[in-house]
């Protein structure tokens, strides 16, 4: 199964062959790189942790997972969300 990762503005829109899912970026905690070839989205409710596999990412297109994370982050970096009501920052842990 491949998937694409495409920024929209508030929210990141993953595309795979049969579905597609909309992220809030301020949902999103962490991104982090669990093996070599594989990239952990962590989120609030309801979906908590979405895993892809870098191989299976056909957009962004990059080398590596660790490169994968990166791209991911760029898109939230340039979030336009506004401040949440608790005040906390929506920039993701690395």
């Amino acid at each position: 199964m491949s998937y694409q990762g495409i920024d929209n503005g508030v929210s990141i829109r993953i595309v795979g062959d049969t579905r597609e899912l909309l992220i809030m970026k301020r949902s999103i905690q962490r991104i982090q790189v669990v093996r070599e070839d594989m990239i952990e989205i962590m989120t609030a409710d309801p979906f908590r942790n979405i895993f892809f596999r870098h191989k299976d990412v056909t957009a962004p297109v990059t080398d590596s997972a660790l490169l994968l994370r990166e791209a991911i982050n760029v898109m939230i970096t340039n979030c336009v969300c506004g401040s949440s009501s608790s005040g906390s920052s929506s920039t993701p842990e690395r």
